[in-house]
Parts: C-alpha cells; sequence; structure tokens
C-alpha cells in the first residue's frame, strides 16, 4: 500500500512510544493513523521518499522498525491474501511475529513461508532465500485473529544511544538523563529546525540530543560548575550550542520575548539535584512563567515533572504520560503549548 507504514513500537512503556512517534510525523509529514496495536501501529502517511524515512530512523528513540505496509487479513484468509502478495525482490526471508503465543512462532515461519514458496513457483520462477542478508524481508504480525504483513524497511540502530550514555561522557552526575528519554522529550516539543531551550541544562544531556537531530541548542544553569561541564560534553560529542550560567526564573533578561521554537527540560527535583535552596515547587511554577514568556507562541514546551508538583500556567496541557523513576519515585512527561497571542 503506496505510502502506509507499520512501525514496530519499543513497548518500553504504554503511552510514549506511540506519542513520540506522531509527535516526530507530526513535524514531517500529514499523517492517519489506521490501525493500532498493543506494539505496533499503523499510518498512511503524505510523504514516503528515502529522506523522509532517513529523517524518521535518525530521530525516533523508542521506535524499533519501520516497515512498509502490504496489507491486513484474518488468519482464516491468510493463503489466500498471500497469494496476491505484491512483487518483492529475490532473495527474500520470512518472519513471523506472534503476539500472544510466542511457542508457535518458529512452525508458523515454516507454514507461511512454504505457501509463499508455493505461489513463486507457479509462474516457473525458482525461490531464493536468505534468512541472513535477503534482499526483502517480508515479516507478519498476529495480533488475536488479525494478520498484518509488511516489507522491513530498516531497524532502527540504538548503539548510537549506548555511546552516548552519561558514563561515556567527560563530565557526568548522579542524576545525569539517559540519551533515549532525552531524545524523546526533544521529539515531544515538536520541532524539525530552530532554537531549542533547556533552562535547567545540567551536564547537556538533552542539549547532545537536540543538536544531532538538527536543532540549534541554547542551555542555562544556575550552577557554574554545571556550565563548564556542559559545555565539555557538547565540545565532546561536536555539538554546537550556547550555554550561559544563569537563573531559569529570569530567562527574559537574557534571551528576550518569543525566542524560542521549543523548550525542552528536566528541572532538579530537590533530592539528588539540587535547587540551591528553592522550594522545589515554586522553582517549577516561576519557571514555567520564565519558558512561556521566551517560547515562541504557538509552540511546545516538554518537561519533566514529579507527581507532587502542581503546576500552574497558562499554556495549554497537550499531553501528560507517567513514568517511574525508581522505586519511591514516579514523574510525569508532559508537554505544553503555548498559546498564540501569548
Amino acid at each position: 500500500m503506496k505510502n502506509t507504514f507499520l512501525f514496530v513500537l519499543s513497548g518500553e512503556h504504554g503511552t510514549l512510544p506511540l506519542a513520540e512517534l506522531e509527535a516526530v510525523l507530526s513535524v514531517e509529514t500529514d499523517f492517519d493513523l489506521l490501525a493500532k496495536k498493543e506494539n505496533f501501529a499503523v499510518y498512511r502517511t503524505s510523504r514516503s521518499g528515502s529522506g523522509f524515512l532517513g529523517t524518521l530512523e535518525k530521530r525516533l528513540a523508542m521506535t524499533q522498525s519501520i516497515y512498509r505496509f502490504v496489507g491486513a487479513c484474518y488468519l482464516e484468509d491468510i493463503e489466500t491474501f498471500i497469494e496476491d502478495l505484491p512483487k518483492f525482490a529475490m532473495p527474500y526471508r520470512v518472519r513471523v511475529h506472534l503476539y500472544e503465543k510466542k511457542e508457535g512462532t518458529e512452525a508458523f515461519e515454516g507454514k507461511i513461508g512454504r505457501m509463499i514458496s508455493e505461489v513463486i513457483k507457479k509462474p516457473g520462477q525458482r525461490p531464493s532465500v536468505n534468512l541472513g542478508s535477503p534482499r526483502t524481508s517480508i515479516e507478519f504480525f498476529i495480533s488475536g485473529n488479525e494478520v498484518y504483513c509488511g516489507f522491513l524497511v530498516s531497524k532502527i540502530n540504538k548503539k548510537p544511544f549506548a555511546n552516548r550514555r552519561p558514563k561515556m561522557r567527560p563530565f557526568v552526575k548522579p542524576v545525569s538523563i539517559d540519551p533515549r528519554t532525552a531524545r524523546l522529550m526533544v521529539n515531544l516539543a515538536r520541532a524539525g529546525r530552530g532554537r531549542m531551550l533547556d533552562p535547567f541544562c545540567g551536564t547537556g544531556g538533552i542539549l547532545i540530543e537536540a543538536g544531532i537531530t538538527g536543532l540549534r541548542p541554547f542551555g542555562v544553569d544556575i550552577d557554574s560548575k554545571m556550565v563548564e561541564g556542559c559545555k565539555r560534553n557538547l565540545e565532546f560529542f561536536k555539538i554546537r550550542g550556547y550555554v550561559k550560567e544563569g537563573d531559569a526564573r529570569n530567562l527574559g533578561e537574557i534571551f528576550g520575548k518569543n525566542f524560542f521554537d521549543c523548550i525542552v527540560t528536566d528541572p532538579p527535583y530537590g533530592r539528588l539535584s539540587s535547587t540551591k535552596g528553592i522550594d522545589v515547587e515554586k522553582l517549577y511554577n516561576e519557571g514555567m512563567i520564565s519558558m512561556e514568556n521566551v517560547l515562541k507562541p504557538g509552540r511546545f514546551l516538554t518537561i519533566a515533572i514529579p507527581t507532587n508538583i502542581n503546576i500552574k500556567t497558562k499554556m495549554k496541557l497537550i499531553e501528560i504520560h507517567r513514568e517511574r523513576v525508581n522505586r519511591s519515585m514516579e514523574r510525569n512527561i508532559a508537554v505544553y503549548q503555548k498559546l498564540k497571542g501569548g
């Protein structure tokens, strides 16, 4: 199906992988959700070229793989469905993903593989299978009685994230943010280019991910040691950014009104990370006023908030996702939009 893709999600969180995917799609293309299952989703998009797919592959943190969607059927109709598969390049391989009864995967792959082989033989062709390096990987996703089929486009490489883990940076603190979480938060802010701010930048984990996606990162931190360490980390990963010592509650004095295309931040919680003696809830709410001031109208702010903090803001809450940080703490990752005219 032209311009239709199946995305396999990481399953690490109940709502964040899909939210990230739709946020990135909203920046890159018009789209319609055609089907949503627990581990994957199917979308029709207005774009489909290699540039578009390359951008998705580069940006997404919680999507595992992307497929060109072939179609769907019920289990009892799978033989007819396979007879109507579009032409594909050989050698090929078949993969089956069973989400309810995984113990039957190998047997099902063998059954479907034989069906496809027989279809290829009908016009006198000879099937060519290569399990290691196929030109076409035909993959079936079975959820209940429904079968979804796609040709693999790409598996998203997670190794670069591992190479940017906090311990790989020259300057690190115990509260340094994981790069995949940082990338997710950047993506939720829905900015393809332009100026991005983290007003509690700490060691620079969010700024690094923003810079890699093509945004121009700006950071502010009240701690001079954090500012110097953040600059070292940006230089280490060859990210060009602007980092300054300052108070997140006075951003307008530093940058002026309506300066940023998005804001992404993970402020201190007052436990392992210091708030310099400022009440945590007071810090968050005064910071929200300051961030709204420097954010362009219509643009987005992604912020991590402890669940015990009551946020007061004129900005519109777009989405909120709860996640567990550790055994004793949960937080919300929230996305706000500054209203036009603000």
